[in-house]
């Protein structure tokens, strides 16, 4: 039996996740606050694991873990909790130390698998920490989005070479950014050096000879390089070199445009970080809208508009979907942007396997309300009526899937045929 402290002002989800624990065998110690945390600390049990809500009464649970971690209990991996989609908080738990970060509503399965984890790792003395979220220029809720803050933080937590790979406009650039931004590194500078199949020996020795000791250097293009010069830049970060460095890596509809030699790849990829493409992460299409909207006359953008936005793939990923929305703000003749402002291939709805017939002549809610359903009905049959592999299809948490697929009546439902009539 293992035993889980439980930080958290709420009663009910206090005994809620007391009663969870219990049912798997462990016994759980609760703490209200900050202070009663501390004192259950001070009296010296033994914790196997502790799940800390973050924001509390009297404080800041992050006070807690960066207190355990610099103190005779850093062993006890703590997992971070909050209802708040507050990515800074994320980052910063990760790279303190957190074992893991959760958010309410709690996915139970999950928790329950996240703590088993946790005093797995403790018992076996594995120092893997696994943690992180969003560095500002990132946005982004969806659990595809949640899984790319983790690694970032996890990677700022080392000093071990990083490879960030992704397709062209995904945010490769921004991710290497705030890996660096977020490390003990970032007083130093971020040096990007950009090479490419033209780059000789000599170019790429004064390359690196320019990195800033004690910095990060970004290296973009080092699949494009020779084998020859792949093989010397192989060395020279094998020789452990007095900067971070972090490698960009294109991919093409999710497969490698040039390889890295196997030696070089296995140097640069002690950390990898994989940026999902905009299709697999359509949910945060509206809140990059919302950013892309910033500093432009354009205030808003209507529900039609915004529906043909999510339905589009984005072959060139968040770049796309930005200069799409700037060059629709000034195209609109008001504050809002219609989908007659945006680009042909947007404003109709793309070829698909079921004609959209069926939605003509709804009222515009109603029609975005059955291309919903509509919508979850697919991801379910395309999962077998697996509801963790349709929620990441649909690049939602699975409690969001759950609560969706109640709102349309799915919930005990095997999904039918796209654009069907409900059963009366």
């Amino acid at each position: 039996m293992s035993t889980i402290l439980i930080v958290d002002d709420e009663k009910g989800i206090r005994d809620g996740l007391a009663t969870a624990v219990a049912r798997v065998g462990h016994r759980a110690v609760t703490a209200q606050s900050l202070a009663e945390a501390r004192a259950k600390l001070a009296e010296g049990g033994t914790f196997d694991c502790a799940l800390v809500d973050i924001r509390l009464r009297d404080g800041s649970g992050l006070d807690l873990l960066r207190e355990l971690q610099a103190g005779r209990h850093r062993d006890i991996p703590v997992i971070m909790a909050t209802a708040y989609d507050d990515s800074e908080r994320t980052i910063e738990a990760m790279r303190d130390g957190a074992f893991d970060y959760l958010t309410k509503p709690f996915d139970l399965p999950r928790l329950i698998a996240t703590v088993e984890r946790a005093i797995k790792q403790r018992r076996t003395s594995e120092a893997a920490v696994e943690l992180a979220v969003e560095s500002p220029p990132l946005v982004g809720r969806s659990a595809a989005m949640h899984a790319v803050w983790k690694r970032i933080g996890r990677a700022a937590s080392s000093d071990a070479p990083v490879l960030v790979k992704g397709e062209a406009g995904a945010g490769k650039k921004l991710v290497a950014r705030a890996v660096h931004d977020y490390s003990h590194r970032a007083g130093a500078k971020l040096h990007t050096v950009r090479v490419d199949a033209s780059t000789d020996l000599a170019e790429l020795r004064a390359a690196l000879a320019s990195a800033p000791e004690g910095g990060t250097l970004l290296l973009d293009g080092a699949g494009d390089l020779s084998p020859a010069v792949q093989s010397h830049l192989g060395a020279w970060v094998a020789a452990a070199p007095p900067v971070r460095v972090i490698a960009l890596a294109r991919l093409v509809h999710g497969v490698a445009e040039l390889s890295l030699l196997p030696e070089l790849y296995y140097q640069l990829a002690v950390i990898e970080i994989a940026v999902p493409p905009l299709r697999e992460r359509r949910s945060d299409i509206p809140l990059l809208v919302s950013r892309a909207l910033s500093g432009t006359r354009a205030r808003a953008i209507s529900e039609e508009a915004m529906a043909a936005l999510v339905r589009h793939d984005w072959p060139g990923n968040v770049r796309e979907l930005f200069l799409c929305i700037r060059r629709a703000a000034e195209m609109c003749r008001g504050e809002v942007i219609d989908a007659d402002d945006l680009p042909p291939e947007l404003a109709m709805p793309a070829t698909a396997s079921e004609p959209a017939d069926h939605y003509m002549g709804l009222p515009l809610r109603e029609a975005l309300a059955r291309l919903e359903r509509d919508l979850l009905s697919a991801a379910l049959r395309r999962a077998d009526g697996n509801r963790t592999v349709a929620a990441r299809l649909l690049g939602i948490p699975r409690p969001q899937l759950y609560t969706k697929l109640e709102e349309h009546g799915l919930s005990e439902r095997k999904p039918g045929p796209v654009g069907g009539k409900a059963a009366s």
